[in-house]
């Protein structure tokens, strides 16, 4: 799967040039995670990540193509430990995966990444995240930055949590703190999700009129959609 590629191009490039730094072994371990949301009370909380007027945004990109060679996290500007008051935030997540062609497992999959997407709780890291607009709102509580809590170990949290799918090898957390940064992957967000939803628009089996589909311009505009749209329009015939 390569429709993801020419954004999982523009991030590494971008977070190459803000100075992007591989902090995988600053923590020894995943941070602690809930089994549901933790409410974190303003009274409580430290600082917020994309809180008030601060740029935010979250997305996930898939490749089979070896783009993510082994799990790591990574930042762009300060770490939780350096944050004292509300900044702008991004996570982006890019994932390997096998070869998952075109089938009712491939579907299952992506759906799974999906989910897995908004469902980390780490202990005292309150998330608010907007599927519409794709922003990514984090309250810190004062408890979790006195015990040291740091990206590298909220990093980590997400990794297992998608390292449990089924046919992905390899993820890569980038973390982003750095305004102007987010500000320029921000756009391509919507990219990301138009690709998912086509996709499950594909793999749901649903018409391939291009003249009526809502999913054209995502097919005239990203690399192999359209191929993987009409195959997919064949094999069900």
């Amino acid at each position: 799967m390569k429709l993801y590629d020419s954004i999982i191009k523009t991030v590494l490039d971008e977070t190459k040039k803000a100075g992007v730094v591989d902090i995988t072994d600053n923590a020894a371990s995943a941070w602690p995670v809930n089994e549901q949301s933790e409410l974190v009370m303003q009274r409580d909380s430290a600082f917020e990540l994309g809180g008030g007027v601060n740029p935010s945004v979250n997305y996930t990109l898939v490749s089979t193509e070896h783009i993510v060679s082994e799990d790591g996290v990574f930042l762009v500007g300060p770490d939780l430990s350096g944050i004292n008051s509300d900044v702008a935030f991004a996570r982006i997540v890019i994932i390997e995966t096998e070869e998952i062609g075109e089938s009712e497992e491939a579907y299952n999959a992506i759906r799974d990444m999906e989910f897995a997407r908004y469902h980390v709780f780490p202990k005292g890291y309150m998330v608010r995240v907007s599927s519409q607009s794709n922003q990514e709102q984090v309250r810190i509580s004062k408890e979790a930055k006195a015990k040291g809590i740091d990206f590298s170990a909220i990093g980590k949290a997400y990794i297992e949590k998608y390292k449990a799918i089924a046919h992905v090898k390899n993820v890569r957390v980038i973390f982003i703190t750095k305004a102007e940064t987010v500000e320029i992957l921000k756009p391509y967000a919507k990219t990301a999700d138009d690709i998912t939803k086509s996709l499950t628009h594909i793999y749901d089996g649903l018409a391939t009129d291009c003249g009526h589909c809502d999913f054209k311009k995502v097919c005239d505009e990203v690399e192999g959609m359209r191929e993987m749209h009409l195959g997919m329009a064949k094999k069900n015939k």
